[in-house]
């Protein structure tokens, strides 16, 4: 019998608590930590760094026994998977694009 052998670790998969730098839409050129992953929608909740409580998503609430009168709820964005890269990968990027040529 043949025993199979096991494929490479994904180093850089994006998880929960891992640094990521986001690489487009309305929060570009920021670093956040991966607070939660949306499986369904494949999007992750980031909290920025040095994120003003202005900009960050409103969402309205309705009454309930949680919040009698409403609430207007300030959230950390969500961002789609592919929008953002693993901070370590980033940083490798960087460094190999600003390297001299040989």
């Amino acid at each position: 019998m043949a025993s199979k052998e096991q494929g490479k670790k994904k180093k850089y998969r994006i998880r929960r608590d891992v640094e990521v730098q986001i690489l487009s839409g309305e929060y570009i050129g920021r670093t956040g930590k991966v607070i939660r992953l949306i499986r369904d929608t494949d999007r992750v909740e980031v909290e920025i760094d040095g994120l003003d409580e202005k900009y960050k998503i409103q969402k309205h609430q309705k009454r309930s026994n949680e919040h009698p009168n409403g609430a207007i709820l300030k959230l950390n964005p969500t961002i789609h998977i592919s929008n953002v890269m693993h901070m370590d990968l980033w940083n490798e990027r960087q460094n190999r694009k600003n390297a001299p040529a040989e």
